[in-house]
């Protein structure tokens, strides 16, 4: 299984589109190769470099194995929403407090969908995947947060 994205690729920067602080905007995601048995996805960003550990930017399963692309803006309703590390629910795109950042998008194939609610944290979807993982594919890129106008 592979994931990649046609706005950035392997290691490279991702598009401060892509940011919170900007548009908020996933960058698009192609899915290639899923394995014949899954019967769910799930996707997670996190970031690699937070001081506070690996934080949870977006975390959403139950997707449809036969799914080609995501677009966090139109998921089919038996997709499921969790909680990121912020508390909230929904797409929280790269934030660099300061510096460079790395971030990795996780595609998980899962052998079933997950029978937890919308709103569950990443520990509760960790426990309900566990076992479950069938393949895993992964796409880190890079963001900086720009330096402010009045730095010098």
């Amino acid at each position: 299984m592979r994931l990649t994205s046609p706005a950035f690729e392997e290691g490279s920067r991702i598009p401060w589109s892509a940011s919170a602080p900007n548009e908020n905007r996933l960058p698009e995601l192609e899915i290639h190769d899923v394995p014949e048995g899954a019967r769910s996805l799930a996707l997670i960003l996190e970031d690699l470099d937070s001081p506070l550990g690996e934080m949870t930017h977006w975390l959403v399963w139950n997707l449809p194995p036969g799914r080609s692309r995501v677009d966090a803006l139109n998921l089919r309703e038996e997709a499921r929403v969790g909680m990121d590390s912020f508390g909230k629910i929904g797409y929280l795109g790269p934030v660099p407090p300061e510096g460079v950042h790395r971030y990795r998008f996780r595609l998980l194939a899962l052998d079933a969908e997950l029978d937890l609610e919308s709103g569950a944290t990443r520990t509760q979807f960790d426990a309900a995947a566990e076992g479950r993982i069938l393949d895993e594919a992964e796409l880190t890129g890079e963001i900086e947060r720009p330096p402010r106008q009045d730095e010098g």
